[in-house]
């Protein structure tokens, strides 16, 4: 039987447990962008409460995106020296860090919010090298890898959307082409350093002539095929709980995604206690499972799950902390 608490592999990354911490955003910040004492406290407590691995608070790649105020940036003075003691933390306690990278809006020197449709091939190389040099500046500052977010309407998630992407060229029409722009940087990355390269998607986006669960699964495999190390899967409104007689049409699509990639899928949504968790280790073929919030409301929790055998995070999934754009809880 699987476990929560099991070592374990992602990959080519080796894991305390089956729980991967996602970050959200960093508003613990001091003028000009250097971190807060809280930062490292944060980090301190995730590391050492029995996590598997951690993905980063998003890290902003242009000052003028529209989550920027929200989140941390790599052009800041301090960002070596900062993030190279949050990644020391992580690794005394033998835990991977990624550093996660999402940009909604992209820049391409003529148009400060180029859409797919849009951006030049000259604009694609450029931001394609911005991705890389991202990428290599989180290998200075100490992280084993990046995740890239590709869901959740970020700028990537709606380049290979065909509700978005009308392009007639090399990077418009059929899955291969909208995945193009991704799947080159991976490639790239991979080429040329030694990092774990993960790709947050979503299983689909309730749009018509948008993604559903066929198309996302042929993205993944797309990403697969460039080199890509792990799929970690974002779904806002997901929930995993069900009445035993029938599963989740979303764990179901899981286990179908799972079948198709040799690359390990991080299932991603509000799963909040430790029975449920293990009751979907067990009931699929799930290995690893991402969570936000509850390290937000409580960042060691998972030190009283481990020692009590049974726990409930205390995050009451108000959202407050996602939808007003924080790195603090509310209630607590």
């Amino acid at each position: 039987m699987k476990d929560i608490f099991d070592k374990c592999n992602l990959g080519d990354l080796d894991l305390n447990s089956r729980i991967i911490r996602t970050g959200t955003w960093e508003t613990e910040t001091e003028d000009g962008g250097f971190l807060k004492n809280s930062v490292y406290d944060k980090y301190e407590a995730i590391a050492g409460s029995g996590v598997g691995a951690i993905v980063s608070e998003i890290f902003a790649l242009d000052h003028k995106d529209r989550f920027y105020p929200y989140s941390t940036n790599q052009n800041y003075r301090g960002f070596i020296k900062e993030y190279k003691m949050i990644t020391d933390i992580a690794h005394k306690y033998d835990v991977p860090i990624l550093g996660q990278l999402a940009f909604f809006y992209y820049d391409d020197g003529e148009n400060q919010k180029v859409e797919a449709n849009d951006i030049t091939i000259e604009g694609i190389r450029k931001l394609q090298a911005e991705v890389f040099m991202a990428a290599k500046k989180f290998s200075y500052a100490g992280f084993d890898g990046i995740q890239i977010n590709m869901g959740n309407n970020f700028y990537l998630a709606r380049f290979m959307n065909p509700y978005f992407n009308q392009r007639t060229d090399q990077y418009g029409g059929n899955t291969e082409n909208r995945v193009r722009i991704s799947a080159e940087i991976i490639k790239l990355i991979k080429k040329t350093m030694d990092m774990h390269v993960s790709c947050r998607i979503n299983p689909l986006d309730v749009r018509k002539d948008g993604i559903d669960y066929e198309e996302s699964i042929k993205i993944a495999k797309e990403l697969e095929k460039a080199g890509a190390d792990s799929i970690q899967l974002t779904a806002r409104t997901i929930s995993y709980l069900y009445d035993g007689r029938e599963k989740n049409p979303f764990l179901v699509y899981v286990d179908e995604l799972i079948d198709e990639l040799d690359i390990p899928v991080i299932l991603g949504g509000s799963l909040r206690d430790m029975d449920t968790i293990n009751e979907v280790l067990n009931n699929t073929k799930v290995e690893f499972v991402s969570m936000s919030k509850p390290f937000v409301a409580q960042a060691d929790f998972l030190k009283e799950w481990k020692e009590n055998g049974e726990g409930k995070t205390i995050c009451q999934s108000c959202n407050n902390c996602y939808s007003k754009k924080t790195s603090t809880c509310f209630k607590y």
